[in-house]
């Protein structure tokens, strides 16, 4: 098996992404890879809100910036020589398939297992439904907790 070049992260803040990253920075130090880190600001919160667009969107971006930030320092200091970070405004799981996929050029894409609820999913779909299904790469849904305890595992 050849080793991972560019492995690219989805990251929101949610736990689930918090995961994904800690589990591309071990890949990422293990291949010598390069990190991408990737936040989208969702602009479905900003539609019904057009007279406050200006102010919510420099919050968004402001916290997109300062979070791809801190995990950027947090990987470099992990050991990850090469960390890349872009932060873009749209729908989550179409502006981070389509412009920050396309722009990184992944050979592996980590991404948190959905956070939404299933109202939410079933009308909206999950992110990481969207690039398992849509990335030009190989992809791993990180989830934040494990399927099974334990005393679970140990019991087979």
């Amino acid at each position: 098996m050849s080793a991972y070049k560019r492995i690219l992260v989805g990251v929101d803040g949610s736990n689930e992404s918090e995961a994904a990253l800690r589990r591309a920075v071990q890949f990422a130090k293990m291949d010598g890879a390069t990190l991408g880190i990737g936040f989208v600001a969702d602009v479905r919160r900003i539609a019904p809100l057009i007279d406050y667009e200006q102010t919510y969107a420099k919050k968004a971006k402001a916290y997109g910036e300062e979070l791809a930030e801190m995990y950027k320092k947090e990987a470099e200091k992990a050991g990850v020589a090469h960390v890349e970070t872009f932060v873009h405004f749209g729908t989550p799981k179409t502006t981070f398939n389509k412009k920050i996929t396309r722009n990184f050029e992944p050979d592996l894409i980590l991404v948190g297992a959905t956070g939404l609820s299933a109202t939410e999913q079933f009308i909206l779909g999950s992110v990481s439904e969207y690039t398992a299904a849509h990335a030009p790469c190989d992809v791993i849904i990180v989830h934040a907790k494990p399927w099974r305890n334990r005393k679970t595992v140990e019991k087979l």
